[in-house]
């Protein structure tokens, strides 16, 4: 194989994963463009190794271990919020990326730009329409706004509130001029009035409301 084969290969791996990439980068994701280029052209490189080093069943050996060293990557990806995972798509752009950089590596050039054509498509193609999906299934949250009597850290708080609601959501915080918070949240309707109940036993807690209409009124002098 010559070097300019070689480094045809490396760029057209690097231009296809880039193109996938850049949608990812785009959605503000962990692993973006230079991630995802990074991979396919790693991909590539092994590709490459595996035919100049090996020759036999060991080439295609040391393409299968690519698929398991990028599902490695791919699971760094992943991660959990509340009771939503989150990361999926990314880690299947990964993996994806992979066999466009394998596919680039070994010299099968149309194989690599279709399959990178048909994962653009449906990164791009397929995002208005999961979002529309996700408009319908969506389920309207009751608003909790909470005052807080110290505009302190609220990560325990929202723990707490977990245990009851692990969809539960921060909206947002501000600080007031005088020293007290609003952590304003959205809850299940269903558990609403589980959730207020509890923030409003916590002692930092000076009352809680639902913004439409009124839910819990503020508290008595010196109840905690």
């Amino acid at each position: 194989m010559s070097v300019i084969e070689i480094i045809g290969r490396l760029l057209l791996a690097a231009v296809c994963s880039a193109s996938i990439g850049f949608e990812r980068e785009a959605a503000r994701k962990s692993a973006g463009l230079r991630t995802h280029t990074l991979v396919g052209v790693g991909a590539a490189s092994f590709s490459i190794v595996s035919i100049i080093g090996f020759e036999g069943p060991d080439q295609s050996r040391l393409a299968a271990q690519i698929v398991t060293g990028v599902g490695f990557l791919g699971a760094g990806a992943i991660f959990r919020e509340g009771a939503n995972v989150k990361g999926l798509t990314t880690a299947a752009g990964l993996w994806a990326v992979a066999s466009v950089g394998v596919a680039a590596g070994s010299g099968s050039y149309p194989l690599a730009i279709i399959t990178t054509i048909v994962i653009a498509g449906v990164l791009y193609s397929l995002q208005a329409a999961d979002k529309a999906l996700a408009r319908r299934t969506d389920v309207a949250k009751d608003r909790l706004e909470v005052t807080l009597s110290e505009a302190g850290d609220v990560g325990d708080l929202m723990k707490f509130c977990r245990r009851t609601d692990p969809a539960i959501e921060q909206m947002s915080f501000r600080r007031l001029n005088d020293g007290r918070g609003v952590l304003t949240l959205a809850v299940d309707p269903k558990k609403t009035d589980m959730v207020g109940e509890m923030v409003a036993s916590q002692k930092r807690v000076e009352k809680v409301e639902r913004l439409s209409p009124l839910y819990w009124s503020q508290k008595e002098p010196g109840a905690h």
